[in-house]
């Protein structure tokens, strides 16, 4: 049996008979034109010939305002005491008042870091609620442009935003946690305003025609210790089951990406409707054994990850081999495996040669690892 890396993902999220387990590395394109760091070159290069690629396509959406943003956002940025970093600032002129938000942004292409928050006290939600929404008119041709582009290569998702990550975002993970036990019922009416506004953005790309896999990320923010289960279970579940609902009526399929402690909820993400979740992180960051967590649910959802970026930044290749080995022997079980790492390869800005020797093994020997289970 032997199918196509497009074939390949296609039957794992349907639960169909695949040829061997995928293999990913998340951000690798079919394009190599753009690189963060000269070094990354032959990694973009070897991983665009040889996995099956997934690339994310966003048709225009704004939670807050949708095409209404422009009057209302003001953007602009000043400069800090540090040479490599400077603010952004974003603001809303809303109808009931401003909310400001700076994010401390590097020069050099480093993460950046939340400096104030938009969202500090509970008439903030009102003032966010109070702009006019108007959703977008969408036109499919950016869909349909990349999965011409990819070709058997691999798959185009639909990113889509997530309403409780979107929340977090605007308030931070304190407030976050304060909101929802002191201004519970604002916290509420925000979430599902947010949600519903997903949930329609999701039915007009669906009536464009598309009927391929969907994507979000973001439900970590709702796990413990950061919130409790009741939390997830009513901002995380309950607000995108109708999503999940939505896209599988129309013959699509559901990718979620969440960090984590996830082995309590994967009954939640499997009920909600999520056809393969992402990355499995194994302890300390997450809590995952792969064969075990496969003894008990098999092919009940598709698995994809298993092995920490960290691994591949910091560890020898003695050890990756190991890891490797396992985790493909295991997720090979499921019938429904995806070996891949738990976040981006090209998030750092200056690589070093351990991390792009150890990014050029993974592609190599994990393509051995998972041509081993080849029927």
């Amino acid at each position: 049996m032997k199918l196509t890396s497009h074939e390949r993902i296609e039957r794992i999220f349907q639960n169909k008979e695949i040829d061997r387990p995928a293999l990913k590395l998340w951000g690798a394109c079919v394009s190599t034109d753009w690189q963060l760091h000269p070094d990354y070159l032959p990694v973009s290069k070897l991983a665009a010939e040889t996995t099956d690629i997934f690339e994310s396509v966003g048709l225009p959406f704004n939670i807050h305002a949708g095409q209404n943003i422009d009057k209302y956002e003001e953007r602009y940025t000043t400069e800090t005491n540090d040479p490599d970093w400077y603010n952004e600032h974003t603001v809303f002129h809303t109808p009931k008042g401003d909310l400001h938000m700076i994010n401390r942004a590097s020069k050099k292409g480093e993460p950046g870091y939340i400096m104030e928050h938009m969202v500090k006290e509970p008439e903030d939600i009102d003032k966010l609620l109070s702009m006019d929404y108007e959703p977008y008119q969408l036109d499919r041709k950016v869909y349909d442009d990349a999965v011409s582009r990819i070709g058997e290569r691999g798959v185009a998702m639909v990113g889509l935003e997530h309403a409780g990550y979107a929340v977090q975002t605007l308030m931070g993970s304190e407030t976050l946690s304060l909101f929802s036990v002191d201004e519970r019922d604002k916290l509420d009416e925000l979430v599902k305003v947010y949600a519903d506004r997903v949930l329609a953005h999701t039915k007009a790309v669906i009536d464009t025609g598309i009927r391929g896999i969907f994507s979000w990320v973001g439900p970590e923010l709702y796990l413990p210790p950061l919130m409790s289960p009741r939390d997830f279970q009513q901002y995380v579940h309950d607000m995108d089951k109708p999503i999940c609902d939505l896209i599988h009526n129309a013959g699509g399929h559901v990718w979620v990406h969440c960090h984590g402690k996830v082995a309590k909820f994967i009954d939640s993400f499997m009920n909600m409707g999520v056809d393969v979740l992402n990355p499995l992180e194994p302890p300390k960051n997450g809590d995952i054994d792969m064969e075990r967590i496969i003894e008990k649910y098999g092919n009940k959802i598709g698995w994809e990850g298993n092995i920490e970026i960290q691994e591949i930044l910091l560890s020898p290749q003695q050890r990756l081999r190991q890891l490797i080995d396992e985790c493909v022997e295991a997720g090979n079980k499921s019938g429904r495996f995806i070996l891949c790492p738990s976040a981006g390869y090209m998030e750092y800005p200056q690589p070093t040669k351990q991390y792009i020797d150890n990014l050029m093994f993974y592609l190599q020997y994990g393509l051995q690892a998972v041509e081993r289970c080849r029927k």
